[in-house]
């Protein structure tokens, strides 16, 4: 079984070791710095274990030697997001955090499949692949975005959610791009189905939708559909499913950018990321893109 590795036993961090647990994803651990509550989350998670209908139990701890051979690590950890934050506000701080993490995947776990969740997702990517470049790193990227946004059209077409695919791509800010040219209903093009006026109002409530949980939330973000999103993307590299999510990367020339973080369709399963899809996009939503990715190259610039 794949040993997987959730660091952070906060809120998302703890949801996503259960969201696996229950999905028998492989052997879990569940690490965070301070004494007794990855322990604690883990005894919770592991009560559920009749009503889950699973015998793959979750181990806490607050030792880093946890990560030692371990196939997956999921980075949660760092600082939450509050009202009245960014999530480029969360940035200085959460750099510290990575510098620390990265130290301990490279000593215990070097080969591991990494994928970081902490916010700012995008440019803690970046950051965590330019301080150990050979490390097999990718971010959640819009992938949270992504089922947000499906939930809306959802909302927008009164229909079921199943029947939705859409993405969203760019970056995990307010500059994300809905991709609403690629959005359909069990095939059919969105837009044959719902009003222009109502797919504005989709795209705004997707960009706007984390923002308005931690107003809501004040000293706390969301991370129920977080961490199914994250259960998700382990899933697809345990079972090596080449299922498409947009995860952050390190650019190299997909979409004509370089060395800049952006959340783009990628292919994941066993090894991490196979390929990155290079779709057409309309005229406008490559000028947002774009937008996105001046944005970030700004942002990383600030920190070179």
């Amino acid at each position: 079984m794949e040993k997987i590795v959730v660091i952070g036993a906060g809120n998302v961090g703890a949801s996503s070791a259960a969201a696996m647990a229950g999905e028998k994803l492989g052997d879990i651990y569940l690490y965070d710095i301070l004494e007794n509550i990855a322990a604690g989350r883990a005894m919770d998670i592991n009560h559920a274990s009749p009503v889950m209908h699973t015998d793959c139990l979750v181990t806490g701890s607050h030792s880093p030697e946890v990560l030692s051979g371990a196939d997956i690590v999921v980075i949660t950890a760092g600082i939450a997001r509050h009202s009245g934050m960014t999530r480029l506000d969360l940035l200085r701080q959460n750099l510290q955090v990575m510098t620390g993490i990265s130290g301990f995947i490279m000593k215990f776990c070097p080969h591991a499949r990494v994928l970081v969740v902490t916010n700012p997702v995008d440019v803690l990517t970046w950051y965590l692949k330019n301080l150990q470049p050979d490390m097999n790193v990718f971010g959640l990227g819009c992938s949270l975005d992504t089922v947000r946004f499906r939930h809306f059209i959802a909302e927008a077409a009164g229909v079921s959610a199943d029947c939705v695919q859409g993405m969203v791509i760019g970056a995990h800010t307010d500059d994300m791009v809905p991709l609403v040219s690629r959005a359909t209903v069990s095939g059919i093009p969105l837009r044959e189905i719902v009003s222009s006026e109502a797919l504005d109002t989709v795209c705004q409530r997707t960009r706007a939708a984390g923002t308005l949980i931690v107003d809501m939330l004040r000293h706390h973000s969301g991370f129920y559909a977080a961490s199914q999103v994250v259960s998700r993307i382990v899933k697809a590299m345990v079972l090596d499913r080449h299922e498409i999510f947009p995860l952050s990367v390190v650019c190299a020339g997909e979409y004509g950018y370089d060395k800049i973080p952006l959340a783009l369709p990628a292919v994941i399963g066993h090894r991490g990321i196979y390929r990155i899809l290079d779709i057409e996009l309309e005229p406008g939503e490559r000028s947002d893109l774009d937008r996105c990715a001046s944005a970030m190259n700004e942002v990383i610039q600030g920190l070179s």
